[in-house]
C-alpha cells in the first residue's frame, strides 16, 4: 500500500478523515522505518532541540571540550557545530519514531483495534450490476456499480465502522451495544438497526441519505474540507441532501401519500408509511385491516402490488418483509408485530 506525502502530511498536522486515518495507520503498520524522502532537509534544518538531562549535557559538553579547545578556532568551531547537528538528528529521529508509535496507539484507542491486529477488507463494484455483500454482523449492502466498501477487521467492536464511496442500500442487523456507522464523504450516518441509501459518488456535488425504515443520525465528520457543520435525525422516508458547493443541507420530507393506481390493477408506493399502505388495501377490498400504529410508526413501504391477487397473499408478502404477522378475524385481518 502506498501512502501519498500529502495525506501522511495532512495525518501529521490531524486534519484526515476517519477514511484517511485508517488507511494511514494500515501504512505504518506495514513499514518498519520512514522513507528517507519522507523527511526533508527543512526538517532536519528546523528540528527543535530535544530536552536532555543536566548530568547528560555536562558529559556531553565536557567530552566536546577535551576535543576541541586544543584545536585552532576555526576546527573547534566546525566540531561544536557537528556534534550539536549530530545531536539535533538524533533527537528528531527519535521524536519521529516515538510520534509514530503514539498515533498509532492513538487511532487504536478511537476505533478499539490493537494496531498489529489491524487487516483491511475492501470491496470494489466493477461490474454494471448491483452486488450483494454480506458484513461480518450479519448486515447486507447493496453496492451499485462502481461502488467501493471498506472496513476494518475485527469488525465488532465499540462500533461497527463502514467507509463507502459511491451508492450503497444499507440494511441493518440490530445491536443496540454496537452502533452501525457509514462515513461517505466526511458525513457519517449512524444507525442501530434500519434500512437506508447512501449515495457519495466522486464526481457529484451531492451526497444524499435516504431513510427507508427505522432512524437514523446523520451528521458532518470533516472539519478540515469546510463541510458545513450538522446534525440531523432522520425519520423513514427523509432524505438529507449536501451540496459541497453551496455548502448547504436540506431534508427532503416525503410527499404523502404517494399511491398511484395504474391500469394494469398494480398499486405503485413510494415510501408510505405502512399504515397509510393497510388503509388503502383495506379500501381497495373492502376489507377491515386493523393494527396498532405504535408497531408501524417507522415502517415504510415502496413497491407495487398486484390487486388481482387474494389480500391474504397480498397482505402476507409485506408482513413478512416487515417481520410482522397477520391474524384472520371475523371482520378481516389483524396486523401485529
Amino acid at each position: 500500500m502506498n501512502v501519498s506525502d500529502e495525506l501522511l502530511d495532512k495525518y501529521f498536522k490531524n486534519e484526515c478523515t476517519p477514511e484517511e486515518k485508517l488507511l494511514v495507520i494500515n501504512y505504518l503498520n506495514e513499514i518498519d522505518e520512514f522513507p528517507d524522502h519522507l523527511i526533508a532537509k527543512s526538517d532536519w534544518d528546523n528540528a527543535a532541540d530535544a530536552p536532555m538531562s543536566f548530568v547528560k549535557s555536562d558529559q556531553l559538553f565536557e567530552e566536546i571540550k577535551k576535543q576541541t579547545f586544543a584545536k585552532p578556532k576555526k576546527l573547534i568551531y566546525l566540531k561544536i557545530v557537528a556534534a550539536v547537528a549530530v545531536i539535533a538528528i538524533i533527537f528528531s529521529i527519535i521524536f519521529i519514531k516515538i510520534k509514530k508509535v503514539d498515533i498509532k496507539l492513538n487511532i487504536a484507542k478511537i476505533n478499539g483495534i490493537i494496531p498489529d491486529k489491524i487487516i483491511w477488507k475492501s470491496f470494489v463494484n466493477y461490474t454494471d450490476k448491483i452486488q450483494f455483500i454480506t458484513l461480518p454482523d450479519l448486515s447486507t449492502v447493496k453496492v451499485y456499480p462502481d461502488g467501493e466498501l471498506s472496513y476494518a477487521l475485527p469488525f465488532v467492536k465499540a462500533k461497527r465502522e463502514i467507509f463507502l464511496k459511491g451508492k450503497g442500500f444499507f440494511q441493518v442487523a440490530k445491536d443496540k451495544k454496537h452502533p452501525f456507522i457509514v462515513y461517505a464523504k466526511g458525513i457519517s450516518t449512524t444507525a442501530l438497526g434500519t434500512s437506508f441509501t447512501i449515495t457519495a459518488n466522486d464526481k457529484s456535488k451531492y451526497i444524499k441519505v435516504r431513510l427507508h425504515t427505522g432512524k437514523v443520525w446523520v451528521k458532518s465528520v470533516d472539519s478540515s474540507h469546510h463541510i458545513l457543520t450538522f446534525s440531523k435525525v432522520l425519520l423513514p422516508g427523509n432524505e438529507l441532501v449536501y451540496n459541497g458547493i453551496k455548502n448547504e443541507i436540506k431534508v427532503i420530507l416525503p410527499n404523502l401519500p404517494a399511491i398511484e393506481k395504474d391500469s394494469s390493477h398494480e398499486i405503485n408506493f413510494k415510501q408510505v408509511p405502512l399504515a397509510a399502505v393497510f388503509s388503502a388495501l383495506s379500501k381497495h377490498y373492502k376489507v377491515k385491516i386493523s393494527f396498532n400504529p405504535t408497531d408501524l410508526k417507522e415502517i415504510s413501504f415502496t413497491g407495487n402490488l398486484n390487486l388481482y391477487l387474494p389480500l391474504n397473499d397480498v397482505l402476507k408478502e409485506i408482513t413478512e418483509l416487515n417481520k410482522l404477522n397477520q391474524l384472520k378475524t371475523p371482520e378481516g385481518y389483524e396486523i401485529k408485530k
